[in-house]
């Protein structure tokens, strides 16, 4: 049918457009992980007139695809998705132990530095809202021990 060429098209040309990879974790048991990331858009990423946006999933258990519908209604902007440990295509390990807020903000930090996104917008979404608050709030503690210094 024509609905499905076009549904098909979109998704290719989506693809065309997104860059995905993985990077190395480390948890406190010694254990490296890996973490799914896509990029909707790189080109832009570094764009000093629309600053990316990070995109924070809910959970537990859900993949970042669900919020991959932001690239429509977002067509200006490169969009960073990524599967929290656990979830998606991101490694699952099975020790609860390596599962933590801490962690989780410390994956994110990870992510965002091996992509040198330093300016961006934060959006997150259930979960990843609370995701969002406890790295904003990370950041500003290390801010305020900076100047303490």
């Amino acid at each position: 049918s024509s609905l499905s060429r076009v549904s098909s098209s979109q998704s290719s040309l989506k693809a065309s457009t997104a860059n995905e990879g993985t990077i190395p974790v480390p948890r406190s048991d010694g254990s490296t992980h890996q973490l799914s990331y896509r990029i909707a858009r790189p080109m832009s990423l570094s764009s000093r007139q629309a600053a990316p946006i990070v995109a924070l999933h809910g959970g537990p258990s859900l993949p970042s695809d669900y919020l991959y519908p932001l690239e429509d209604v977002v067509p200006y902007r490169s969009i960073l998705f990524y599967d929290q440990l656990g979830c998606g295509k991101s490694d699952e390990p099975n020790d609860i132990s390596l599962y933590s807020i801490e962690d989780s903000v410390a994956d994110l930090k990870a992510l965002l530095k091996k992509l040198g996104v330093r300016r961006f917008h934060l959006y997150g979404q259930s979960y990843g809202g609370i995701l969002a608050f406890e790295y904003m709030k990370s950041v500003a503690c290390e801010n305020r021990e900076e100047e303490d210094d």
